[in-house]
């Protein structure tokens, strides 16, 4: 592209970035004065980065203050804990580390936001020119459902994949077929999957179109070579710098290890060593070559990994399905809409949009931009089916949603502001830009709420923003440091703001954990206080309107939670006063 062009995207994409960063900080200034973490994986992240700034060795990622006495078990990659600590670490001389905390806690979500919008914007330019560029940042920024991934002190790693997979998505949408652009699509793809596994079929449909395309269209060949290499080589390298070389041989099911970096290495050397074979001249040739070569690793790796064969959550432990079944975003966008029909509209219907201008699109596309545009049609079909499995892979298909959005947008908006009369102009333009945004998802999403929806999400999220905030959780440190026999969602947010540990959070290596935390609440006298002493727990610690507690309460009529909220104080326990008005219930065991 030439620089002006390029010129004349970027600056709107920067204002248009510049604007959106404002209004999210502005609106959420008063979470960022208190460091209230807006979920229990961004408190863990945050605890992650003070570890590690603390003097806890890079390669040890386990929370110590969590599932005493062993620790709990995680699988969190630093390659996220990078920029928060080294913000932290610039700052932090200046303004002190409380204040350098929620710097960097507003800050990192925004330039994941800026790589989103940028890659989001690139693509498009790539696909259907300047105004569709601007346009797709615009409609990046003005949704609801993407901005809640970005917004200040959302420190976790789903932005960060998100953004990846745009990126990936953006390079391979390069009309030059370059090279260097399969290089940085590789790239983008080991750094997603370095961070977490959430992306990985996301990425899978994206190699899967990229060698279907070179079958095709031989030109390919060399976009597909740079993606091999980047594979082999950011594989190789990311290997020994992310994963602690005592789980170098550990097979684990659910983060970066030998099963997926051996795929990585073997697919890539393929896809790089295909295209420079002469005789594959046809795409017959090339799809026999392809389908015998890429089922080979995949055969190998589940010869070599059987254990994995479920996906990264093959190996999970029986006892924690249960509190997977309550954990709001792993559940089925169906279910949503028997029970929040308005959040499955709000999160659901912009993808199927997508789709259909994508389609549109394709049907449009010229040979430089058919390739572009059946990645793009393909992965949100693709990514739009894992949102009916788990409402958490909403995002992804939104996100790319925009893209094809904005490219029909861009198409359409000449043609209505063409109309010579001024109402239907007027008419014709609100229609493309209500009909092509997520302004139309919102709108029936309020329709549906007003129509009969529960509107239970929000009622659902309260309780627990109430029992996680700073202030909330403030008087906790007036008592002596000790281990917090705690519900398991309060866990992370405990760690953040108090110098206490606890026994469990939401985190499946520690199933046993959470299970026993799910267990004290619903147990007799005998039970719940053998729990808590086989922690070491000094306090037992409820807060009134959790989800857990008032399942536990309806589940367990005769157990723990249930009588405390009665007022039946079992012998072994001694209230410690509380602030009055909070929703904490604190007890020291006795003994």
């Amino acid at each position: 592209m030439d620089t002006d062009r390029t010129r004349g995207f970027l600056v709107p994409l920067l204002i248009i970035w510049l604007l959106a960063a404002l209004a999210l900080t502005i609106v959420n200034r008063a979470d960022i004065a208190a460091l209230d973490l807006p979920d229990t994986d961004d408190a863990q992240r945050l605890m992650q980065v003070r570890d590690w700034l603390g003097g806890q060795a890079w390669g040890d990622v386990d929370q110590h203050r969590m599932n005493p006495p062993a620790g709990a078990n995680m699988h969190w990659s630093r390659l996220v804990d990078l920029p928060i600590a080294g913000i932290i670490a610039l700052t932090e001389p200046v303004f002190g580390r409380a204040v350098a905390e929620r710097i960097a806690g507003t800050a990192v979500p925004l330039l994941a936001l800026l790589v989103t919008m940028g890659a989001a914007a690139l693509a498009a330019f790539r696909l259907a020119e300047r105004q569709a560029a601007i346009l797709a940042a615009v409609f990046i920024a003005a949704s609801g459902q993407i901005l809640s991934l970005f917004k200040p002190l959302r420190i976790d790693h789903h932005n960060w994949q998100i953004a990846f997979m745009l990126c990936a998505v953006a390079a391979l949408a390069d009309p030059r077929r370059r090279f260097s652009s399969g290089v940085l699509a590789g790239l983008a793809t080991v750094a997603a999957l370095v961070i977490g596994l959430e992306m990985l079929p996301h990425l899978v449909v994206v190699g899967a179109i990229l060698v279907l395309g070179w079958c095709r269209e031989p030109a390919l060949g060399r976009m597909l070579a740079g993606y091999g290499v980047a594979l082999v080589v950011g594989s190789a390298l990311a290997f020994p710098a992310f994963v602690p070389p005592a789980r170098w041989w550990f097979a684990a099911c659910d983060a970066f290890s030998p099963v997926y970096a051996a795929p990585l290495v073997f697919g890539g050397a393929l896809a790089a060593i295909l295209p420079q074979i002469d005789v594959l001249t046809s795409p017959l040739r090339r799809a026999i070559a392809a389908a015998i070569g890429f089922a080979s690793v995949g055969v190998a790796v589940l010869v070599a990994f059987p254990h994995c064969a479920g996906g990264p959550m093959a190996m999970l432990d029986p006892a924690f399905l249960p509190v997977l079944a309550r954990i709001s975003e792993a559940r089925s966008i169906i279910r949503y809409l028997g029970t929040e029909p308005e959040t499955a509209i709000a999160f659901g219907l912009y993808p199927f949009i997508g789709i259909a201008c994508a389609f549109v699109m394709l049907r449009r596309a010229d040979a430089d931009s058919r390739f572009g545009w059946s990645l793009v049609f393909g992965l949100l079909a693709t990514t739009t089916w894992l949102m009916f499995l788990q409402l958490r892979a909403a995002t992804g298909p939104n996100a790319l949603a925009a893209i094809a959005a904005a490219a029909v947008t861009a198409m359409l908006l000449p043609r209505a502001r063409a109309i010579p009369s001024t109402l239907p102009r007027i008419g014709a333009t609100m229609l493309v830009l209500v009909g092509l945004t997520s302004a139309l998802p919102m709108f029936a999403a309020l329709a549906a709420k007003r129509l009969g929806g529960s509107g239970n999400a929000a009622p659902a999220a309260a309780p627990l923003a109430s029992c996680t905030a700073s202030a909330t959780l403030a008087p906790l440190n007036g008592v002596p440091e000790g281990i917090i026999a705690d519900v398991f969602d309060m866990g992370p947010a405990i760690l953040v703001h108090t110098p206490h540990s606890v026994i469990a959070g939401p985190y499946h290596r520690n199933a046993a954990s959470i299970a026993d935390s799910v267990r004290l609440w619903r147990a007799d006298d005998e039970e719940a206080k053998m729990i808590a002493t086989r922690y070491g727990a000094t306090y037992v610690l409820g807060c009134v309107g959790t989800n857990d507690l008032a399942a536990a309460k309806k589940e367990a009529p005769g157990g723990l939670w249930a009588r405390l909220e009665g007022g039946e104080v079992p012998a072994w326990l001694e209230p410690v006063p509380m602030p009055k008005g909070s929703p904490l219930r604190l007890y020291r065991i006795k003994g």
